[in-house]
């Protein structure tokens, strides 16, 4: 496998450009709005850097030996429709492609330089516009710029995390592990805390309601893709805040009974055989009315369907 070096000159290019800092606001309000998990579901810490460990150093493959990789890769995911997979994702994916090849490929390093390479392509200096512009309206047009909107209703917090406010948990680094698994324990014992927590926690799914509802009638021009996420996340809350009582089912009725010639004989003979087990009083019925005469039987059978 050959590895490209890179020179000083790259190094240098490198600390020339420029740049951008996100807004600490406009980040903050990203980050809270970054994934639509349950609400007692803590998101992951330090995700940036968990892509970005191994995304230093030299590149493992030169770019026309990476580029056939990559066409092979593209193809397959064509084939197997795993385009909406995601590139912080694609694990899964590139590990079923790498089954597919004749030659050796270690997924580590493969997707390493889709990343690395991945960044290089879509540096601001080295979009396209052909390619730039319709990245942009999709990503306007998608529910992840939501955020963007100053007047997009914050994302609720968890029950968690107004736990930990209500009652000045201190933490370091990310929430997880003991951490997490002390402060589970602890607010199973504080029963009445954790009540109040559910309580304030429905208050505010109960006014975040009429909030995505207002900013929904608010910007006629949203995408579909957008209308359709604030409104279904307005139909959830209203089925958390409001459930409904289940239904009690009916008992389903029993079927009438269907009267037929042979049911009327063995009623008639219900005195009958009675010294017998019921297989062999069954068996004794249907002997007898087997040798019933003919204008019996049609009796029988004219009385059966006037009962029906």
């Amino acid at each position: 496998m050959a590895k490209r070096k890179n020179g000083g000159t790259a190094n240098t290019r490198e600390a020339k450009t420029a740049k951008f800092d996100q807004s600490p606001v406009k980040a903050d309000k990203r980050a809270a709005h970054s994934s639509d998990t349950d609400d007692d579901e803590e998101e992951p810490a330090n995700v940036e850097a968990e892509e970005t460990r191994h995304d230093e150093g030299e590149f493992n493959y030169e770019p026309d030996q990476f580029r056939v990789l990559v066409e092979s890769f593209t193809e397959h995911v064509h084939s197997h429709e795993n385009g909406a997979c995601s590139v912080h994702n694609m694990e899964r994916v590139v590990a079923d492609w790498i089954k597919t090849q004749d030659e050796l490929i270690d997924a580590r390093c493969f997707i390493t330089d889709y990343r690395k390479y991945l960044k290089q392509a879509v540096r601001f200096r080295n979009y396209q516009l052909t390619h730039a512009s319709p990245s942009l309206i999709a990503y306007l047009g998608s529910d992840k710029a939501l955020p963007e909107f100053s007047s997009y209703p914050d994302r609720l917090q968890t029950k968690v995390q107004l736990y930990i406010k209500r009652n000045n948990i201190e933490f370091k680094g990310s929430i997880g592990g003991k951490f997490m698994k002390d402060l589970h324990s602890r607010m199973q014992n504080d029963k009445e805390g954790t009540r109040e927590c559910e309580e304030e926690l429905q208050e505010l799914k109960t006014q975040l309601m009429p909030n995505l509802q207002e900013f929904l009638d608010s910007h006629p021009n949203l995408t579909d893709e957008q209308k359709k996420h604030i409104s279904a996340k307005i139909a959830a809350l209203e089925r958390q805040c409001n459930p409904k009582t289940p239904t009690p089912k009916t008992p389903k009725k029993k079927g009438k009974e269907v009267v037929t010639a042979y049911s009327l004989f063995c009623k008639s003979k219900n005195d009958k055989y009675r010294d017998l087990s019921e297989v062999e009083r069954e068996k004794k019925l249907a002997k007898k009315f087997a040798k019933l005469p003919d204008e019996t039987r049609d009796m029988l059978e004219g009385l059966a369907l006037g009962m029906n």
